[in-house]
């Protein structure tokens, strides 16, 4: 077992590799009374075109999803449920664009958990009364989505950004989508993706490593599998254009809401990777528009906003930073935003102000199971392995780093959404 010493962190992540190829991470915390493990599979809503051996195949949208859903099915009359609630754990799933992550909860006997979350998410049993039974439900839970005026406006904001990327169609898939998913579509992507090598196994709280992964290599080694099949997503060209600048829909919110989204090719923001780009447009953006910000200060002040926030999200070869508002004067609002996206600053002061907060964040980290399982999980899909010195990287950015990255920084390509209350139809 290896022992990755996060530099100036105190902290350490226990790693192991069984000899199937799944991967193991293990953070230790004596402090707590409790264990969270997380097996993610490294299959979601946008791997619905992919190849084996130079062979396309294709899959109905919504089956990444589908399938987290039968999964929890280990026979014909029982679930991973039943199992979980006579140890007293609580089990879930959840299904992004990217993966599709498993979980179990508890305080008790984490190496019989944790086993118990490997055999049932890599337990091969389907039947066609299953995957028919559950498309009612997906159907209702889709139906719900379309309910939903954030899911909607989610949605609708990411196709007006993305003219071909799989990212602006909802993880659930559509109801047409929905009923034309088989079986055979559900077993492809099991024995496709569903492998120990696309696979990694993170759990976090208190208990011993290297009995829990004595457990988890005799579980894997009891267990046989294909060989894997190493499938290749197929990635849409996607132009640096926006599809739609502009769109106003009626919708079932209290507020108006408003989203001003920027896309941002990577491939114009030279000499930085997306570890220095996620953490510079932190910097940046926290500066121009955090709690503390003039900017933020002045629209609660004169009363124009009751809040908003934003992110900053990389799919694949672009950048999307988002602002979601709310607000009842969206033409007041939509001028502000503009102006100060054109015009941000950062002086050096706030800079240094700023690293010496997150800096102090990254230990404060370091103190909630959930939370330490999260970084692990993002920094592996994120970048393929842990960063053992972000500490380390983040006090390396200067003052002088940002400056250029900011003068790389292209926020020209911008799209709004705006949802109005239904009354205001007109």
């Amino acid at each position: 077992m290896k022992e990755i010493n996060l530099k100036g962190l105190n902290e350490t992540i226990y790693y192991d590799e069984c000899d199937n190829g799944l991967k193991v991470y293990m953070w230790v915390n004596k402090k707590v009374n409790s264990f969270y493990g997380t097996l993610s599979v490294k299959y979601g809503s946008i791997y619905n075109e992919f190849t084996i051996d130079n062979h396309k195949y294709k899959t109905p949208r919504g089956v990444a999803h589908f399938l987290e859903h039968v999964k929890f099915n280990e026979d014909k009359d029982t679930t991973a449920h039943d199992f979980f609630f006579k140890t007293g754990c609580d089990t879930n799933a959840f299904t992004t664009f990217h993966y599709t992550n498993y979980q179990v909860f508890g305080s008790e006997d984490a190496p019989k958990n944790v086993v118990h979350l490997l055999d049932f998410v890599q337990n091969d049993y389907f039947s066609k009364q299953i995957v028919n039974n559950e498309k009612g439900i997906i159907i209702e839970e889709a139906n719900m989505g379309e309910d939903d005026p954030y899911t909607v406006m989610l949605f609708k904001h990411l196709d007006n950004i993305f003219n071909n990327y799989e990212h602006k169609y909802v993880i659930t898939g559509k109801k047409d989508d929905i009923k034309s998913i088989s079986i055979e579509d559900i077993k492809l992507v099991f024995n496709t993706f569903y492998h120990p090598n696309n696979m990694f196994l993170v759990v976090t709280g208190n208990f011993n490593p290297y009995e829990l992964m004595e457990a988890i290599k005799e579980n894997q080694d009891n267990k046989k599998f294909k060989k894997y099949k190493n499938p290749k997503r197929i990635i849409k060209k996607e132009g640096k254009e926006i599809k739609k600048e502009y769109e106003e829909i009626n919708i079932n919110v209290t507020n108006r809401k408003i989203k001003i989204g920027i896309k941002v090719p990577k491939k114009t923001i030279k000499g930085f990777d997306d570890l220095h780009i996620r953490i510079m447009l932190q910097y940046l953006l926290m500066a121009n528009f955090g709690q503390t910000s003039d900017f933020r200060d002045e629209l609660l002040e004169k009363e124009l906003i009751n809040g908003f926030f934003y992110t900053r999200e990389i799919f694949d070869d672009y950048v999307v930073i988002t602002f979601t508002i709310d607000s009842k004067y969206k033409n007041e609002i939509i001028d502000l935003f503009n102006k100060k996206i054109d015009n941000l600053t950062l002086s050096k002061e706030t800079f240094e102000r700023m690293k010496k907060c997150l800096l102090a964040s990254l230990i404060l980290n370091y103190e909630d199971v959930e939370e330490v399982n999260s970084i692990i999980q993002s920094e592996i899909l994120s970048y393929g392995d842990i960063i053992d010195n972000i500490k380390e990287i983040e006090e390396n950015i200067t003052y002088e780093d940002m400056l250029k990255f900011m003068k790389e920084l292209d926020l020209s390509k911008r799209s709004i959404l705006i949802l109005n209350p239904v009354e205001e139809d007109k």
